[in-house]
């Protein structure tokens, strides 16, 4: 078994060579073409790689700086428009459920490094067969990929599960308009489409504007990060009578946890477990919460991840050796979950707990407002709480005199700028650091 890297937008090459790669015995070292060569030659070297799948533009364009102890296979993308993936490539997929490694994916690194993540078929297969038993997909159905496929959200959440079941995939571009996946919708009458909030709320804003022919969807899928309750209700709005489901889960756990389903929807959540996985909430002491107490979640799941490339788990276990995610979450009255954000995320203030995610909200029910990001930053040598918001008028002053009617002095930002964009990571979650940068850097703005 050897580690072969695959570079590549989404393609018909790309599925091609990443089951050729499977079909060797081999795992795929899937690697996201949009960071930087030096990134992605740290990367290679790091898993050990000394073969690569790599589209043959790609590799034009930034052969000057990739190694040569590295053997470069090119690859034709095939398709540089939406396409369905002919048979003679998916015919070439067989189900595997061997311990041996299947692929290497490389988390977003919110919170420093990336880690290689290495997940085996096993896992991979298992995870796909529990998201099938929610999703309930058919021969019939189509599937529109708009994500990147080296995300394992994408790679087992859509396209193994669709692989599985041999349904209709549509392979397409991801950095398009929204008109272009409504058109491709119609054109191929796609039955499902997972998403990111940022795509979400991008396509709602555009469903907003003009009406598209989207009869045929059965069904959006959510994930990748916390869906603010603003986008969810504009979302719920537009999208008429089709169902949108919060799904939840993290790489290293294959990577589904959980998933709303039509019995279990109630509100803005990330659902219930899905097929084989426990969840457990717990206090620092790792003891289990009552509902609607927030604490750690931790994850008990067939398909756990081996191990990492290099280095160790991040966040030690405090409740019977189970994944510890490194997220925040609480269950609700009904047992869903909820996620309020990441354990790194939290600001501590006068001894006090304070959630980013919390803030955002609130900010966000201001109608001027299109976007937000609140993190710590520095200010006059002092760490504070501050915020970043995305408007065309100048909100500080109505942002702080709504807050504080609602939240504790030490909860409101002392510190507003307003930007042109919040700064996203490719997975679509807010890049907390350089929004502190961007605060600390900032002019001093509200109190």
């Amino acid at each position: 078994m050897s580690r072969i890297a695959l570079i590549g937008e989404n393609s018909l090459g790309y599925v091609n060579a990443l089951l050729d790669i499977w079909n060797n015995g081999n795992c795929a070292v899937l690697i996201d073409w949009r960071i930087p060569s030096q990134t992605m030659i740290d990367l290679m070297n790091e898993a050990e790689v000394h073969k690569c799948y790599i589209e043959k533009y790609l590799f034009e364009k930034i052969k000057l700086a990739l190694p040569t102890t590295i053997d470069f296979i090119f690859y034709e993308k095939i398709n540089s428009s939406a396409m369905v993936l002919p048979k003679y490539i998916s015919c070439k997929f067989q189900e595997n459920y061997s311990k041996n490694e299947a692929i290497i994916i490389y988390s977003s690194g919110t919170t420093g490094k990336v880690k290689g993540i290495i997940l085996s078929h096993f896992d991979i297969n298992t995870n796909a067969d529990a998201i099938i038993d929610y999703m309930k997909p058919t021969t019939e159905n189509c599937i529109y990929i708009a994500k990147t496929l080296s995300h394992s959200s994408t790679l087992t959440g859509e396209l193994l599960v669709a692989l599985k079941t041999k349904m209709n995939i549509v392979i397409a571009p991801t950095i398009v308009p929204p008109r272009y996946v409504f058109m491709n919708i119609k054109k191929f009458n796609v039955t499902f489409i997972c998403l990111n909030p940022t795509l979400l709320s991008m396509l709602a804003d555009e469903l907003a504007k003009k009406q598209y022919d989207i009869s045929t969807l059965i069904a959006v899928y959510v994930s990748g990060c916390i869906l603010n309750d603003k986008i969810y209700n504009k979302a719920h709005m537009v999208f008429s009578n089709i169902p949108i489901y919060n799904v939840y889960g993290l790489s290293e756990s294959g990577p589904r946890v959980t998933a709303q389903r039509i019995d279990c929807c109630k509100s803005n959540s990330v659902g219930k477990p899905i097929s084989g996985i426990e969840i457990a909430i717990v206090n620092e002491n790792g003891n289990l919460v009552s509902d609607g107490k927030r604490g750690v979640i931790h994850v008990n799941t067939p398909s756990l991840f081996s191990n990492y490339v290099t280095g160790d788990v991040k966040h030690i276990s405090l409740y019977r050796g189970w994944l510890n995610t490194g997220d925040v979450g609480y269950k609700d009255k009904f047992g869903e979950l909820h996620i309020v954000g990441r354990i790194d995320d939290i600001i501590i203030c006068d001894a006090h707990k304070v959630y980013p995610s919390d803030i955002e909200n609130l900010i966000m029910q201001d109608t001027a407002i299109t976007d937000c990001a609140v993190s710590r930053c520095v200010c006059n040598g002092l760490e504070i709480i501050g915020c970043l918001y995305v408007s065309h008028t100048d909100c500080t002053f109505n942002i702080v005199h709504r807050l504080k009617n609602i939240l504790m002095q030490y909860e409101i930002p002392k510190k507003f700028l307003m930007v042109k964009s919040i700064p996203y990571n490719d997975r679509g979650k807010i890049d907390r650091k350089k929004v502190s940068d961007i605060l600390s850097e900032g002019n001093l703005k509200g109190e």
